[in-house]
């Protein structure tokens, strides 16, 4: 701010870059922006520390779900901070009026009506309770539900593998359904025995738990016995539910992939297009290397036998 208020009043500067200046040196100075400053400030910081934690190599699926949680809470315990986010605004604009409180009030304009819907009494809210429920409170709930949009995609992988992380307090019982439910889903990689495999390898993590690393996650942990001491042969199955839950995704840039294919396909010769076939065709440009790999030679001939026009005499 101060950097602007110098500029809005040196005399040596266009007028134009004056103007500019002081117009955004009154905007910075309004208790709105304070407000809006700490507020993210304070968001934005956890934001950046769990998003960098997100892109470690060493994190796994568990564990990020975890911190996601963890962020969620924070923001929704954020929605009790109002008044101290108010008072920290207002020391770093320097006023504690809201701009609202300058513009003239809007009234609704009251005409004859039969049904005395136009006299119902007009509920004023201050201009504290105008911002929070209008501002505030608004940007609270969208980052709730992109967070918990962001969560609900990994529900169903963590419901399948969530057992690892606790699978010294398991009863056998429990450790059972949940290999058998691992085994119905990926049938084509699992055998039904694995189930007896984890019991019997549990008991081989106990005799190894003195080796364990302080940054190491249980599933890492597990498979790391596996391949140091050689027993992928005794636990087979074991070996390749640990390996398919290693290898799944944390994190991913499908986002930013996307916009960056969306102007090469969403080209003005394809403004009538449909959503569902603009889908499709981002998804086969990003996935071009796949693609390429694939022989399309019969889908062609049916598709040319289906829509020929010569008939045979």
């Amino acid at each position: 701010m101060q950097i602007a208020d110098e500029i809005a009043n040196d005399a040596e500067e266009k007028g134009d870059v004056c103007s500019t200046a002081s117009g955004l040196y009154d905007k910075m100075c309004t208790l709105e922006t304070g407000f809006f400053s700490v507020f993210w400030n304070r968001i934005l910081d956890r934001f950046n520390t769990t998003s960098k934690q997100l892109q470690s190599e060493q994190m796994d699926l568990n564990t990020a779900v975890v911190l996601l949680q963890s962020l969620e809470f924070f923001v929704q315990s954020q929605r009790d901070q109002f008044d101290e986010f108010e008072r920290m605004g207002a020391q770093m604009s320097g006023t504690s009026e809201y701009r609202q409180q300058n513009q003239r009030i809007r009234r609704r304009n009251v005409r004859m009506d039969p049904l005395d819907y136009a006299k119902t009494a007009e509920v004023q809210l201050s201009d504290k309770e105008r911002f929070r429920a209008e501002c505030f409170l608004p940007v609270i709930d969208k980052l709730l539900v992109a967070l918990s949009t962001r969560i609900s995609a990994y529900a169903d992988i963590c419901q399948r593998f969530g057992f690892l992380k606790k699978i010294d307090t398991l009863s056998d019982n429990d450790v059972q359904s949940a290999a058998m439910n691992l085994a119905e889903i990926y049938s084509g990689d699992l055998e039904n025995c694995l189930g007896d495999e984890i019991i019997q390898f549990r008991q081989v993590i106990s005799l190894f738990e003195d080796t364990r690393k302080a940054d190491d996650c249980n599933e890492r942990f597990m498979y790391n016995i596996l391949v140091e001491r050689d027993l992928s042969s005794t636990f087979p199955n074991v070996a390749i539910m640990l390996r398919i839950y290693l290898c799944l995704m944390v994190s991913n840039c499908s986002g930013e992939r996307s916009f960056s294919k969306l102007k090469l396909i969403k080209s003005e010769h394809r403004t009538t297009m449909g959503q569902e076939r603009l889908n499709w065709l981002s998804l086969m440009s990003i996935e071009s290397d796949i693609l390429r790999q694939i022989d399309f030679s019969d889908i062609i001939d049916d598709f040319a036998n289906l829509k020929a026009r010569k008939q045979l005499l």
